[in-house]
C-alpha cells in the first residue's frame, strides 16, 4: 500500500520567479558573457594546434596565461551558477547544462539567453 507523499518526501517544487533575486541573475548574465568571450578566445588560441596559425613565443605566453585566467573566471561563473541554481530550485540536469556553458564554446551565449528570457517571464506572469 502506498503512503500518502508528506512535505518531508515530496519532490522539490521549482521556486516561484520571486524567489530569484535580480542581483543573482545579473550576476549570473554577466558571468555568462564574459566567460562565453574567453572561452572563445581560448578556443581560437587552441587552433595552433591543429595547424591554422602559428604563434610566437610571446604570442604563446599571453595564450597561457589567458587560459589561466578563464581557469579562474570559470571558477566565479560556477558559483554563480550555483547562487541562480538554487534560488530557481532547477534540476540537476539544468545545472549540468548550466556548467557546460563554460567549457562548450558558445553554449554560454545561448544558455544564459534562455535563463533570462524564462526568468523574465516568469517575473511578468506573477
Amino acid at each position: 500500500m502506498t503512503e500518502p507523499e508528506t512535505a518531508a518526501t515530496a519532490a522539490p517544487r521549482p521556486a516561484p520567479a520571486s524567489a530569484v533575486t535580480s542581483g543573482a541573475l545579473t550576476r549570473y548574465r554577466v558571468m555568462a558573457i564574459i566567460t562565453g568571450l574567453m572561452l572563445i578566445l581560448v578556443f581560437a588560441g587552441m587552433l595552433r594546434y591543429v595547424g591554422v596559425f602559428t604563434a610566437s613565443d610571446s604570442m604563446e605566453e599571453w595564450l597561457g596565461i589567458l587560459a589561466q585566467v578563464h581557469g579562474f573566471v570559470y571558477i566565479v561563473y560556477v558559483a554563480t551558477v550555483l547562487q541562480l541554481w538554487m534560488q530557481a530550485r532547477w534540476g540537476y540536469g539544468r545545472l549540468a547544462t548550466m556548467f557546460l556553458g563554460g567549457v562548450v564554446p558558445l553554449l554560454s551565449f545561448f544558455i544564459e539567453h534562455r535563463v533570462a528570457r524564462e526568468l523574465r517571464g516568469a517575473k511578468e506572469a506573477s
